[in-house]
């Protein structure tokens, strides 16, 4: 079964991808239909240790501005003003950040974008937050942005979550569970549901051969470690596959999200149309993974 004719989606950071070797990627994915997320990677440089500046930020964004689709602010997590006032900061230096609202912060602050005109607002510290809490709190989101704006989802693939409420964008690294954790996680389209089991576990290889084939991998692969080891591209092509298959189930489900148009829309700013979601952006900071995703992904559409 082909995806259907998507562009493929990544969201890389500037945290990650802040040296020259960022434009060899970039050079990677425009050789076919893509869009490129922009983020600052803030939360990633704080567990690293790593130092994020605002004007080394906005040089980036600049650098790279025609070949990003969009770019989120240099948000703050804990500091609602402070990520504000980067917001204004990088608004005034000629960009078109997308604002950044996170889980625990005063309303009023996203209430602040919707009156600016934001019409896309992506929303940080989902993870690590239990259901029981996260939903009502994605339900207020979405009650006060009704009409007037679509959100983008920070790390946003629980899967209860996206089936209930209609996000315009996600993303997520958990597509790099195979690499990281040895993990097969591969969406069926046939039941709507995620698939997980651990490579080498030979029963769930033959419990799952129909669904394996149909991502166009030899089922030994995911068997076999020597067969993996050699031939690992097919598999990160079909994980990222997987996702391109969720995306189109969940349009089905909550219909094409439209992005309202606005002076602040950070994806039409230099008068490229946005198109419907849901989009959903693989996430990551390895050049060669992204590089196998992407070939294999166009190589099976």
């Amino acid at each position: 079964m082909n995806a259907p004719a998507e562009p493929f989606k990544a969201l890389t950071s500037y945290a990650y991808f802040g040296k020259p070797a960022f434009t060899d990627l970039l050079d990677t994915l425009h050789a076919g239909p893509v869009m490129v997320f922009g983020d600052s990677g803030a939360h990633s440089a704080r567990t690293l240790g790593l130092a994020l500046t605002l004007d080394g930020y906005a040089a980036w964004c600049h650098e790279h501005d025609r070949r990003l689709t969009l770019y989120a602010n240099l948000d703050v997590i804990g500091a609602p003003e402070a990520t504000w006032r980067n917001q204004q900061a990088l608004q005034e230096r000629g960009l078109t950040p997308i604002p950044v609202f996170h889980t625990g912060e005063p309303w009023h602050f996203l209430e602040r974008y919707l009156d600016e005109g934001h019409t896309y607002i992506a929303l940080g510290k989902l993870l690590g937050n239990p259901l029981a809490e996260l939903l009502p709190w994605l339900d207020t989101a979405f009650r006060l942005a009704q009409g007037r704006a679509v959100f983008h989802g920070f790390g946003m693939t629980t899967w209860e979550v996206l089936r209930r409420l209609p996000f315009y964008s996600v993303d997520s690294s958990k597509w790099l569970e195979g690499e990281r954790f040895g993990v097969a996680t591969l969406y069926d389209d046939r039941t709507g549901s995620w698939v997980r089991f651990l490579l080498r576990d030979k029963a769930a290889v033959l419990q799952h051969l129909d669904l394996i084939r149909s991502y166009g991998m030899d089922p030994r692969l995911l068997a076999n470690r020597a067969i993996f080891t050699a031939r690992r591209h097919e598999f990160t092509a079909a994980v990222a596959q997987s996702y391109r298959r969720a995306e189109a189930d969940l349009r089905t489900r909550h219909g094409l999200v439209t992005l309202p148009d606005s002076p602040r829309n950070p994806i039409t700013r230099h008068g490229t149309p946005s198109t419907p979601g849901l989009h959903i952006y693989l996430a990551g900071a390895n050049q060669t993974v992204f590089t196998r995703a992407v070939n294999g992904v166009r190589g099976q559409a």
